[in-house]
């Protein structure tokens, strides 16, 4: 199946994009400094069957609660029309200085809907400001969007995003790998590609996306890694992502591939 980057994506998903982007810029007015997109949308390898667009958005301040939960409506109707929308709203105070684990204001994937859906229904949307959230996975998404991701709309990315120290990043990753791990059963998929992309980046510091990163790996690891690696790269290029892999073989490549990853993390 063919893989799209922003500059050639599926005209609903394009469409998807924008109108979500206009409808945030009314939402938010002056205080959306920028939208920004990262992810395989922004990398060239997003398939329309299972990918997800995967966007930040910085703001002046925080949003007022009654705000967000405008916001959530319309991602709960947005998102999954095509594709699925993750979206992290962060605050330019909370990037600088930099934290870690980073601050968000707001955030929204599908994982998330069933829990947004009852906290409208039920009134709880209203406490909402009361506690501040942090996300690990944000050092991983700010690097990202500073070596590959995309301005949509507003300030430059450099002028936005302060670098992310490396050993934070290493740090994102690692949790990201521990977390792919425990989930393996129900998206192999994510795990083998992605700890591809983790060791390629301790081995010789280079930011790959998860295809780019697989594609690799299927030529320099040894066999028969590079056999569940292949696999891999073919259900994320098909309509199937979530087809099964031979859960023993995939044992066997977690455990490899940790010896592996911790071994050069040590050395970081």
């Amino acid at each position: 199946m063919a893989q799209f980057g922003w500059q050639n994506c599926p005209s609903p998903v394009r469409a998807q994009v924008n109108e979500f982007l206009e409808r945030t810029r009314g939402l938010l007015g002056d205080e959306l400094i920028g939208m920004y997109l990262h992810g395989s949308l922004a990398m060239g390898c997003f398939n329309p069957e299972h990918s997800d667009i995967d966007l930040l958005a910085v703001t002046r301040h925080g949003m007022p609660v009654d705000i967000k939960r405008a916001m959530i409506k319309e991602l709960l109707r947005r998102s999954g029309d095509p594709a699925p929308i993750e979206i992290s709203f962060l605050q330019e105070s909370d990037l600088h200085p930099w934290q870690y684990p980073t601050p968000f204001d707001l955030h929204y994937s599908e994982t998330w809907r069933t829990q947004y859906q009852q906290q409208l229904e039920d009134g709880t949307w209203r406490t909402w400001n009361e506690k501040r959230h942090t996300d690990a996975d944000l050092a991983a998404h700010i690097t990202v969007v500073l070596h590959r991701g995309l301005c949509l709309y507003g300030s430059p990315i450099a002028k936005v995003f302060p670098p992310v120290p490396r050993e934070h990043y290493i740090a994102s990753l690692l949790e990201d790998f521990e977390w792919a791990s425990e989930q393996a059963s129900e998206n192999p998929t994510y795990l083998i590609l992605n700890s591809a992309r983790i060791y390629r980046y301790l081995l010789d510091g280079q930011i790959l996306s998860k295809d780019e990163a697989g594609a690799w790996a299927e030529i320099m690891l040894p066999p028969p890694y590079t056999e569940i690696m292949h696999q891999a790269l073919l259900l994320y290029r098909s309509r199937h992502e979530h087809a099964s892999i031979d859960p023993k073989a995939l044992d066997d490549f977690v455990v490899y591939m940790r010896e592996l990853i911790q071994g050069l993390a040590s050395l970081a």
